[in-house]
């Protein structure tokens, strides 16, 4: 059931330029997406080569200042690379949903059916759709002075928006036109990146959540019939059972990790872009003057739903390695009289073994991140504050 969906949402998200699929319209379309974001990329990395050379005489104001500018090329640069990204686990996702498909039934365990698991993946894309759009609307909003009637409102929003990489002499509709479409795009892309993290890692996690369910219903089988005499056969078919519980755990371990390679750079992009990000917004929100309530409104929502993000994808991803954990507890509880090589195996095992999903190796997304994350952001929010461009 969780590969179905998530094969649906990978597919749906061909319309925001994420298809593989060469020699069809949406392969046609995720091209002219990544040239827009390209040249988008490139303008906003030439104007910071410009500030930074002294070659803007803007670089003096608010709209063309280092941080502004720096922020605008990351935000694009994030877009492009999460696109590259996306392709690649879209393409990979085929053998990926095959080896999940394998262990699912190789396993030659009944194990227990997780059948909320479509109805919370529903629920949450759902929510990140929603808010995410919500957000955006309020981006929008923020950058448009709606008492003014000198110019149109698209003209207001991207010259205010995108002060970074156009002026006004610059401004034409087709340019303006051309922008609005490539931020809302990497927008959607930003959501989706934080949403394909999420999902995932529930998807590992009510993996974990069955097959423990199942050790945990053997060992109250266990322990109900401790008291019992066991024949020859009966300890056999209970050792198999043990040994086919500690294969699934491997092959569960095994999956986290064919994962990890194929989805940790993703994660590390998301960690470091929503990293920046709340800082980023925290400065803004925090010593930066507005001229309206809809500016204030946007960057206290804004940062809220950065925070929220990051804080799910973090949580999500660390169930994973709780879940990795979880079945030790079950194990201790285990009668003596049961006990047997293959518990004792399995016992080491899941105390050894690391299991985790990674940006790439240089960090593991567990509980004790949230905390690290949150003392680096106070640390390097009173860095922008000290060096502000």
């Amino acid at each position: 059931m969780f590969l179905l969906t998530m094969t649906s949402i990978l597919s749906h998200a061909k319309w925001f330029g994420v298809s593989v699929k060469s020699c069809s319209v949406f392969f046609f379309w995720a091209i002219i997406v990544l040239i827009l974001l390209t040249a988008i990329e490139v303008g906003a990395i030439w104007k910071v080569i410009k500030v930074w050379m002294g070659l803007d005489g803007r670089s003096d104001t608010l709209e063309g200042s280092l941080t502004i500018r720096l922020a605008g090329s990351i935000f694009y640069g994030n877009a492009f690379i999460s696109l590259l990204l996306l392709w690649k686990l879209a393409s990979s996702w085929k053998m990926l949903s095959i080896y999940w498909a394998i262990a699912e039934v190789n396993s030659g365990l009944k194990l227990p059916s997780d059948s909320k698991l479509r109805k919370r993946i529903v629920t949450v894309t759902n929510f990140i759709a929603i808010f995410g759009v919500a957000e955006h609307f309020l981006s929008i909003t923020g950058n448009i002075n709606f008492e003014l009637q000198t110019s149109g409102y698209l003209q207001q929003y991207i010259l205010k928006s995108h002060a970074f990489l156009i002026k006004p002499n610059d401004y034409n509709i087709w340019l303006a036109l051309s922008i609005f479409i490539v931020s809302n795009l990497a927008t959607v892309l930003w959501n989706f990146q934080d949403l394909v993290i999420i999902l995932i890692s529930m998807g590992l996690s009510s993996r974990y959540y069955r097959i423990n369910s199942y050790l945990y219903d053997t060992v109250k089988t266990e322990r109900r019939l401790r008291n019992v005499e066991k024949g020859s056969t009966t300890i056999y078919k209970q050792q198999q059972t043990w040994r086919r519980l500690r294969e699934a755990y491997v092959r569960q371990a095994a999956l986290v990790r064919m994962i990890d390679r194929e989805l940790g750079a993703l994660v590390l992009l998301s960690q470091i872009n929503n990293f920046y990000f709340i800082c980023l917004q925290l400065y803004n929100g925090l010593h930066r003057s507005t001229t309206s309530l809809s500016s204030h409104i946007y960057y206290m929502s804004s940062l809220g739903w950065l925070l929220f993000r990051a804080i799910s994808v973090v949580l999500a991803a660390a169930d994973v390695n709780i879940s990795s954990k979880r079945a030790l507890p079950y194990l201790y509880m285990c009668p003596r009289s049961a006990y047997n090589v293959e518990i004792k195996r399995l016992e080491q095992q899941l105390t050894h073994d690391f299991v985790a999903l990674t940006g790439m190796g240089f960090f593991s997304l567990n509980r004790k991140m949230l905390l690290e994350v949150a003392g680096n952001i106070l640390k390097y929010e009173l860095v922008l504050i000290q060096y502000d461009f």
